[in-house]
């Protein structure tokens, strides 16, 4: 088993949920590319768009648990790279008001957390090229009580990721605003 097997395995199943939010709720990654700037991305096409990039990641996350093998760690390298490209393109254009559109109908505004945590996930996949992970089923194998610590451990580091991306965004907006009324009513 490789070492990335644990990171690289969370990010898959990161992947895997953003791609269901995207599919069930597009409008969130619609809005994400309009503001960026991508061509194409208003309207219905906009929401097509959110979906087929949620069917993409869906399949590039599935593939990485079921064979996780250099060519499904290529892949998540290219989308979390791209992801680490489009966040950097967003935070430039809205001024870091846009919504990153990462998780459907979730919202945080795009931040340079963004930027970073996806370009080190894309690094982490990066390496898994040259080391493969594995499948699932065979990392599970060579695991103590039938590898439910370690499935629990990248379920934990997967929500990890999630809550960086999404939450602390939220937070670090609402400590902004309370800094900045207590700056204007002198408190």
């Amino acid at each position: 088993m490789s070492l990335l097997a644990g990171p690289v395995l969370a990010l898959a199943g990161l992947l895997a949920f953003s791609g269901v939010q995207k599919v069930a709720w597009p409008d969130g990654a619609a809005q994400a590319m309009r503001a960026a700037g991508l061509p194409g991305s208003t309207g219905s096409r906009g929401q097509l768009g959110g979906r087929l990039l949620g069917l993409g990641e869906l399949a590039v996350a599935a593939a990485a648990l079921v064979w996780g093998t250099s060519a499904t760690a290529a892949a998540m390298t290219v989308i979390y790279a791209a992801f680490a490209l489009f966040s950097w393109r967003l935070l430039v254009r809205s001024d870091a008001t846009a919504s990153c559109g990462c998780f459907g109908q979730a919202e945080a505004p795009v931040s340079r957390l963004h930027v970073l945590l996806n370009a080190v996930a894309a690094a982490a996949c990066a390496v898994a090229i040259i080391w493969p992970t594995g499948d699932v089923m065979a990392v599970l194998r060579g695991q103590p009580l039938a590898g439910l610590p370690f499935l629990v451990l990248t379920a934990v580091a997967a929500w990890l990721w999630y809550v960086m991306l999404e939450l602390i965004p939220d937070l670090q907006t609402a400590l902004q605003a309370v800094l900045a009324d207590q700056e204007v009513t002198g408190r």
